[in-house]
């Protein structure tokens, strides 16, 4: 079995979203990959995202949730027993990727054993007194709920399509490829 991780900034929301459905989307696919996830960060935060739950709830899959669990942050060996490692944010994760684990990420990525999507965060709470007078903003880009779990969605969709067609090269018959 192929193991997939998948990796945010606290393993509570876009990474868990991915790992519930890119599991589900395999098993419908008899796919021989299993997803896992983890966080940049420790976390004192507990369970899934209640926006996570809410699609999940929403698509029927929320009974598709392995065993409840509190986020993870990542190790080193997480690295190494992953197949593949997505990390959901470019922007926000490549310098903690490379701050945490050096050169680690970089071999990773130039062996195609790590790629980086761009799904931003959900919005951070509207800033208070004085920021929130003068509208000042956080600089982190963000998307709203909804557009971020269907572009989670979308891209493991995507990413289901891609390992489904190398699976079939893999499996075929070398006296049936041209």
């Amino acid at each position: 079995m192929n193991k997939v991780l998948f990796i945010c900034t606290g393993n509570w929301y876009r990474s868990r979203l991915s790992e519930v459905l890119f599991n589900y989307y395999a098993m419908m696919c008899k796919l021989d990959w299993r997803a896992d996830s983890r966080g940049m960060t420790e976390t004192q935060i507990r369970g899934i995202s209640p926006d996570a739950m809410q699609y999940l709830e929403q698509k029927g899959l929320h009974t598709y949730l392995d065993e409840p669990r509190d986020p993870e942050a990542i190790k080193v060996s997480d690295l190494e027993e992953a197949d593949l490692v997505l990390v959901l944010c470019r922007d926000e994760h490549e310098g903690m990727m490379r701050e945490r684990f050096g050169q680690i990420p970089k071999i990773l990525e130039s062996q195609g054993k790590l790629r980086f999507w761009n799904v931003f965060d959900v919005p951070v709470e509207a800033p208070s007194g004085l920021k929130s007078l003068f509208g000042v903003k956080s600089a982190r880009q963000s998307q709203p709920s909804k557009s971020s779990c269907e572009h989670v969605d979308l891209a493991v969709k995507l990413l289901i399509h891609e390992l489904s067609e190398n699976q079939m090269k893999v499996t075929l018959d070398p006296s049936e490829v041209e």
